[in-house]
């Protein structure tokens, strides 16, 4: 296998920060929202633990599919 190294994209980072902390901003939301909802039986802890590991994982996957249709967006203005 060789070792030939893409490119890293100078939008990677703050895309994928802006991403997380619109995951972060979810989490809280989700989680204030299910411990003020009252019920008979309250949503197990792992339940909540996984559906913040997808909120997380999913807004940092738009962020990057994001970054991804500006890039093509922006290389596509530069041709023109």
């Amino acid at each position: 296998m060789q070792n030939d190294k893409k490119p890293i994209s100078p939008l990677r980072r703050p895309f994928v920060a802006a991403g997380g902390l619109v995951g972060v901003a979810l989490s809280v939301w989700y989680l204030v929202a299910n411990l003020k909802r009252t019920t008979l039986v309250p949503d197990p802890i792992w339940t909540r633990f996984v559906n913040v590991a997808l909120i997380m994982f999913v807004s940092i996957y738009l962020a990057n599919l994001l970054r991804r249709l500006v890039e093509f967006l922006l290389k596509r203005k530069a041709q023109r």
